[in-house]
């Protein structure tokens, strides 16, 4: 069983090639390690992910190029994507994506980019997040990088709360309680790796009932046990801020 799991491995370490293991030959080895890491963690096409250093850009296989361009470069330089071919032990293909990894620009606070696919401009239909540009006469794709802590930027930090949840990749989790008036379009979780969405609010002293949105649908914090009934009569995760 060991060697076929070292086999597997190999197989995708032969799959992703040189030029995807090594981006850049000025990585240092951190850099390096956890660059191919998110290669590795790349299994499905979803919405641009942001992670503490990166952002990973995703694309469907078929078509004969695909690149982006970024506004802080003034669309000048076009990015090619690369595969991510995933191998059973047979050596036969079982999946195969594009992907594009940014090491995270400093001081930006959101990013405008587009889609070069087979010489056409084009936004990212993976991303909801778009804006149209009238000097171009094109739709923009949009990604807003605000930090995990930086809504408690401003506030004493044993003052804030930390949520996180748990769940599939690419999805847009969302928070809302009695501190929002159960408003749940005023939070969203960041998704800082793969299905690892957090985010931290300042809350005062207190009670708070609280669930996490996904589209119209509530849930409760699965690794809170602690739930009550609303005055509205939901179910909702409890937490006390001493």
């Amino acid at each position: 069983m060991k060697r076929r799991n070292l086999l597997a491995g190999a197989i995708i370490l032969l799959s992703l090639g040189t030029s995807s293991l090594f981006a850049d030959a000025s990585l240092d080895e951190q850099k390096t390690y956890e660059y191919n890491n998110l290669v590795f963690s790349l299994d499905h096409v979803t919405k641009p992910v942001v992670t503490d250093n990166y952002i990973i850009f995703t694309a469907e296989s078929g078509p004969r190029f695909v690149g982006i361009a970024f506004d802080f470069e003034n669309y000048n330089t076009v990015h090619s994507f690369q595969v991510r071919k995933s191998r059973d032990l047979d050596n036969k293909i079982t999946r195969s994506i594009l992907f594009y990894i940014l090491e995270r620009p400093k001081q930006i606070q959101e990013i405008s980019y587009r889609l070069i696919v087979d010489g056409l401009w084009t936004s990212d239909p993976n991303n909801p997040q778009k804006q149209y540009d009238p000097s171009s006469g094109i739709t923009l794709s949009k990604i807003y990088l605000q930090d995990t802590q930086q809504v408690c930027t401003d506030v004493k930090r044993d003052s804030c709360v930390t949520f996180i949840y748990n769940g599939e990749p690419g999805q847009s989790v969302r928070l809302a309680g009695n501190f929002t008036n159960w408003d749940s379009w005023i939070y969203e979780l960041n998704e800082t790796k793969p299905g690892f969405y957090e985010i931290s609010i300042p809350l005062p002293s207190g009670t708070y009932y609280y669930n996490y949105y996904l589209g119209m649908n509530s849930l409760v914090d699965k690794t809170n046990p602690n739930r009550a009934y609303t005055s509205e009569g939901k179910v909702a995760s409890v937490i006390h801020v001493d």
